[in-house]
């Protein structure tokens, strides 16, 4: 099940992960994306400006500096700027992703 609207695909794409496309809107000083994955998906460690989130449906595994949570539906999340990172993501996960600043260049969006 898609948990998006059909009319998000008209938003700009970009492939993050190998497997994880996201839908996504920039504006000054940050960028929303939206995603869902259709199977586990495990992202490695890397780190980044800041970063928001809220998890819609399925579970992540973060591990944050060296920190293992756990979020599920309903859950939020925040990672601060510089701070390394990885995920693993169930399949049929959907999140929102607030993204301090321009984590994806104008290039690499679809």
């Amino acid at each position: 099940m898609n948990v998006f609207p059909e009319w998000f695909k008209a938003f700009k794409q970009v492939e993050i992960w190998p497997g994880m496309d996201m839908a996504v809107l920039s504006g000054h000083k940050g960028q929303v994306g939206f995603a869902q994955v259709a199977e586990e998906t495990l992202v490695p460690e890397h780190a980044h400006q800041g970063q928001w989130g809220v998890v819609l449906e399925g579970e992540v595994v973060f591990v944050m500096g060296g920190e293992t949570r756990v979020f599920r539906k309903g859950d939020y999340y925040h990672i601060p700027a510089g701070v390394p990172h990885s995920a693993k993501l169930a399949a049929g996960t959907a999140f929102i992703d607030v993204r301090e600043n321009e984590r994806f260049p104008a290039s690499r969006l679809k």
